[in-house]
């Protein structure tokens, strides 16, 4: 999904991609005070690091994905558990989630999926992208991302808390800044790195074996017996 795409979406009250003080003109406009136990969102705990795979893999990709991105939840489907079985499973890979709302709904979704301890963070995300057109297409997609996220026990005290807590928001805002400096407009793009530099980048992925060559050549070991491809 182009991230430049968004200024004429905008015009139907959704959000393009965050900068740092646009976050605060979101919390604006998600329509409510700060909701009682806010001060209770564990922040250090909501802004650390998700990843998958060992921390000492040669091979880093970064991925920079939305939450209502459906390009996102093909490759979330189709591409992530074979990359996972054959290249982070086996410690070759690192894999590094980064927020990168494209929408008010996505943004909204980035700060709930952030509160959830992070051993339930992956079943949340792949919640989300799987049920993608059921809480996107409700008449009220905010309501419909609150009962979703109940269901990977996220209560709705504890989502109004997140959703309006002001460091969070500050978070997730920094985190797409740091994707438009990094120059991304299309999600899903993964950026690949080996020793902390930047030797592979692809937008929009929509090729295994493309990405699969691509951490080859950056200096994973390729998986002796291939994965058969999700169809």
């Amino acid at each position: 999904m182009r991230l430049g795409a968004w200024a004429a979406v905008a015009a139907l009250g959704l959000m393009p991609l965050l900068t740092p003080v646009a976050a605060f003109a979101q919390a604006a406009t998600l329509g409510a005070a700060p909701a009682p136990g806010g001060s209770n969102v564990d922040v250090a705990a909501a802004t650390a690091p998700r990843t998958l795979g060992k921390a000492d893999a040669p091979v880093v990709i970064e991925e920079y994905a939305s939450l209502s991105c459906p390009h996102c939840a093909h490759f979330e489907e189709t591409m992530l558990p074979r990359l996972k079985a054959e290249f982070i499973d086996t410690g070759q890979v690192l894999f590094v989630f980064h927020d990168t709302p494209t929408n008010r709904v996505g943004y909204m979704a980035h700060l709930a999926t952030r509160c959830l301890p992070v051993a339930r963070y992956g079943d949340a995300r792949s919640l989300l992208f799987s049920t993608q057109a059921q809480w996107l297409g409700a008449k009220d997609p905010e309501a419909g991302l609150k009962d979703m996220m109940a269901m990977v026990g996220l209560s709705a005290p504890a989502y109004d808390a997140c959703v309006n807590s002001r460091p969070l928001q500050d978070y997730v805002a920094k985190s797409s800044q740091e994707a438009t400096e990094a120059n991304i407009d299309k999600t899903p793009t993964v950026i690949i790195r080996k020793d902390g530099k930047e030797v592979g980048r692809i937008a929009g992925p929509d090729s295994y074996d493309t990405l699969a060559a691509a951490l080859v050549k950056a200096g994973a070991k390729a998986p002796k017996t291939p994965t058969p491809a999700k169809k």
